[in-house]
């Protein structure tokens, strides 16, 4: 297991707040590329240590648990529950600016505690980052 995916009692704890259910929804979904792996560490009581990245492109946040979106599916056909209560990023390039709205509708649906998105194409012009749920802990903190 690499570091990025090691996973504490402690962020486990916090990354529930949302439901996570274990058993499949009526209408089948498939699971995105590593989405195997982040729902057996969910259905094990557990969350990766750091936020999660949902990528268009198989080489992007290599260093950070993520899942990587098809180009041959909907988002409605993509199971996301297993990132209900966990910190979410849509990290993209502008080819793919046009999938991000959908991606993030269905991610929204399970409930993430943050879900925000980031142009790398936009880097350094102040556009780069959208913060679509912001983190409730954070904000009630301040």
């Amino acid at each position: 297991m690499s570091t990025q995916m090691t996973v504490t009692k402690e962020n486990a704890l916090g990354a529930t707040r949302a439901t996570f259910q274990t058993k499949p929804q009526s209408n089948y979904k498939r699971l995105p590329p590593y989405g195997k792996r982040l729902m057996s560490i969910r259905e094990a009581g557990k969350a990766p240590s750091r936020m999660v990245i949902a990528a268009f492109d198989w080489d992007l946040a290599r260093a950070y648990p993520r899942i990587i979106i098809p180009n041959d599916l909907t988002p409605a056909e993509i199971e996301f529950r297993f990132l209900a209560g966990l910190p979410v990023q849509i990290t993209y390039r502008s080819k793919d600016a046009h999938r991000v709205d959908a991606v993030a509708q269905e991610i929204v649906k399970v409930n993430p505690c943050f879900l925000a998105t980031f142009a790398l194409d936009l880097v350094g012009t102040g556009d780069a980052w959208a913060i679509i749920k912001p983190d409730l802990a954070i904000q009630e903190a301040a």
